[in-house]
């Protein structure tokens, strides 16, 4: 890469088809330049920069296939998201060199003095990519990130170009400041994304680029930048309760005056049924998905943060858990089962701590599959023999040896498989018993919902949405189902409230 001809070959000899294999050797290159000894800063600057532009073109189909992969493909999502979190990272570093470089005094980088702006703003933006795809991995974010952040900020701020606007890249999104990509990097990290489905921090990642420019950043505690960073430190941002005097390298930021902007996109998207042209979330969204990303930034960006209803008490004990709508099904319906006929289906998972609503618990090592936001669980504790309760994944992190930890809602503690038969309009019988379709019924851990005319049903999403007519037996009697709307839903299944009719022959 050292010399501009063969720089242009290795760039056009780049297996375009293969984006994977071609982010790989674009990062080989990345590491090489920050490893390589007699080159020049101003040629090392062209090189870093011929690789960003090289691997512009492969990192949105790269995305869009992590994305629609899906749990479907543990295999490749995870390569995908690898191989991305690890060139935004070499490329981060790249650039932080170059400005190190001329921090400390050497002559042949001052030509690079007017370049800090620039330089620092790609190397904050690639560390927010890099720490971007580690939180759609749900893995940890290294302490080393949040300093390499500190220390680029700080170079810009000591240079006094942090609020200098400059072309981050060429485009109609290309103007920033370091400090508004410092912000995008920091809001997104106490945006609690441990509680949303991949695709949605892809969403909040983009929201958080979008409304930047209300963010705050600066170096007194107030309302609207009630979250702390020390640019001093290798520590995470966190929320700045309890705060003493500022030190001087403390810092505070927070979303500034965006809620209300957050609310008129919400208000014009529910308005106008689709996200309006003005708002760059980078490919399109179900109008659902960003009004949840939206509603979700807006608790996790007040003043106040949100709070359990109710405490966890800790907790040692051990549960059976079997994920997916069919496996519960599969468990509820046969208290014991076998997959295949050999194998347990069921995983042992560990409880930490438990309320009556929900519990948190470590999975087992070399867990077979990922886990995703939004799953169905069935679980029961091992030494009671009790009855499955059904609950929902809602967060999921990383416990001690790199064991993933997951938060569990808790819907029912009492589920119980049921079968739905189709009905024709007027309430007769249609189709064959085969055409029944098996459901989970819910009943509230409080209140007795079966006795109430509403009922909680798990069914497949065809069935919810097709709107078809289906019936069902509840302690001997017959009832029609009337579909309210759905409470939860995802690939495999769809939570929905239906109201009991009396079915009269």
């Amino acid at each position: 890469m050292a010399d501009p001809r063969a720089a242009a070959r290795v760039i056009a000899s780049l297996p375009t088809g293969v984006p994977l294999v071609a982010l790989e050797t674009l990062s080989g290159h990345l590491d090489g330049v920050r490893e390589a000894v007699g080159l020049g800063v101003g040629r090392v600057f062209e090189i870093v920069e011929q690789i960003d532009r090289a691997a512009k073109p492969f990192h949105q189909p790269l995305t869009q296939e992590f994305l629609e992969a899906g749990t479907d493909r543990p295999g490749i999502t995870s390569r995908i998201a690898h191989v991305e979190s690890n060139f935004w990272d070499c490329l981060a570093r790249a650039y932080r060199m170059l400005l190190e470089s001329h921090e400390t005094g050497n002559p042949a980088a001052q030509a690079l003095r007017r370049q800090i702006p620039l330089a620092a703003a790609r190397s904050i933006r690639a560390f927010n990519l890099h720490l971007k795809w580690n939180l759609m991995r749900y893995a940890p974010v290294n302490a080393s990130l949040w300093g390499s952040l500190a220390r680029v900020y700080s170079i810009a701020e000591s240079h006094q170009v942090a609020t200098a606007e400059v072309e981050v890249y060429p485009g109609p999104w290309g103007l920033s400041t370091v400090r508004r990509e410092m912000l995008k990097a920091l809001m997104l990290s106490i945006s609690s994304t441990d509680a949303l489905p991949r695709s949605r921090i892809e969403i909040a990642e983009r929201i958080c680029a979008q409304f930047s420019e209300f963010f705050l950043l600066q170096n007194q505690l107030e309302v609207g930048a009630h979250f702390r960073f020390d640019i001093g430190e290798d520590a995470p941002p966190a929320r700045a309760i309890g705060a003493g005097a500022p030190t001087a390298t403390e810092r505070f930021f927070g979303p500034g005056g965006a809620a209300p902007h957050l609310r008129k996109l919400a208000e014009d998207i529910q308005a106008c049924g689709a996200v309006p042209s003005t708002v760059n979330l980078g490919g399109t969204y179900p109008m659902h998905a960003v009004l949840q990303v939206l509603e979700h930034l807006s608790r996790y960006w007040s003043p106040t943060p949100p709070v359990r209803r109710e405490n966890r008490r800790n907790s040692g004990e051990t549960i059976e858990v079997v994920r997916g709508f069919k496996n519960v099904l599969a468990a509820i319906d046969a208290g014991q089962f076998s997959w295949g006929g050999e194998t347990k289906a069921c995983e042992e998972w560990s409880v930490l701590d438990e309320s009556p609503t929900g519990l948190g618990a470590v999975l087992p090592a070399g867990l077979a599959g990922p886990l995703s936001i939004g799953a169905l669980v069935g679980l029961r504790y091992t030494d009671e023999g009790a009855a499955w309760a059904v609950g929902i994944v809602r967060r999921i992190g990383m416990a001690e040896q790199a064991r993933r930890r997951a938060g569990l809602e808790l819907l029912s503690r009492g589920a119980m498989r049921v079968e739905l038969s189709p009905r024709q309009a007027d309430g007769r019988p249609s189709g064959p018993a085969a055409a029944r379709v098996s459901a989970l019924l819910l009943p509230s851990a409080s209140d007795n919902s079966i006795g109430r005319i509403t009922v909680r049903l798990a069914v497949p999403p065809r069935v919810f949405y097709l709107r078809g007519i289906h019936s069902i037996m509840l302690f001997g009697a017959d009832y029609l189902l009337a579909p309210k709307e759905p409470i939860e839903e995802a690939d495999d299944y769809v939570i929905g409230e239906y109201r009991l009719l009396p079915l009269t022959d």
